[in-house]
C-alpha cells in the first residue's frame, strides 16, 4: 500500500494471517511533539506571574520616572518592600533594554544585578535612586528612577 501525505510518501507492506490481525496502525512525528511542547512552555511562561509571593497590600508605587523620552522608557516602577519591579512597554521585546545602575550615596553609579521576565525588570533589592542608560556620547539616553518618600504631616 502507498500512503501519500503532505510531508512524505509511505510504502507499507501488508500481510494477513489467520492467527493475528492489526485493527489500526498509527505513527507520530517527533518534530511535531517538540514544537507542541515548546508552544506549551512559551504559553506557560507568558501567563506565569512576574514574581512569586507578592503581597499586593505591600506594593509601593511611589517612584518617579524622569529623564529622556527614549523608546525604551519604563511605564512604571514599584516594589513589594523587598524587590523592585520596573515595567516597560510591550515594544521592549523588539528593542534594546538598557542596563540599570544604582546611584550611591556619594553620587557614583554602580551596575546592579537584575533579571528580565517578559517586559519586567526585577531587582532583588531596593534603592533610592537609579538610572537606566543606553548609548554613549551625544547619543546617550538616561532615564532616572527615584523612590519618593512619604510626606510627613506636620502639626497644625
Amino acid at each position: 500500500m502507498v500512503i501519500n501525505t503532505d510531508r512524505r510518501t509511505y510504502h507499507v507492506e501488508l500481510r494477513a494471517t489467520a492467527a493475528a490481525y492489526m485493527a489500526s496502525v498509527s505513527w507520530t512525528y517527533p518534530a511535531d511533539e517538540l514544537i507542541a511542547l515548546q508552544l506549551a512552555e512559551a504559553e506557560a511562561a507568558r501567563v506565569a506571574p512576574v514574581a512569586g509571593a507578592i503581597d499586593l497590600a505591600a506594593l509601593n508605587f511611589r517612584y518617579r520616572i524622569a529623564g529622556d523620552k527614549a523608546a525604551w522608557r519604563p511605564v512604571r516602577a514599584f516594589d513589594d518592600s523587598r524587590q523592585l519591579i520596573i515595567e516597560f512597554g510591550e515594544d521592549i521585546a523588539t528593542g534594546d533594554m538598557p542596563p540599570l545602575f544604582v546611584i550611591g550615596g556619594s553620587g557614583e553609579a554602580e551596575l546592579v544585578n537584575y533579571r528580565v521576565q517578559g517586559r519586567y525588570m526585577i531587582v532583588d533589592r531596593l534603592f533610592e535612586r537609579g538610572e537606566l542608560r543606553l548609548g554613549a556620547g551625544k547619543q546617550a539616553r538616561v532615564v532616572r528612577i527615584k523612590r519618593e518618600m512619604p510626606r510627613r504631616r506636620g502639626r497644625s
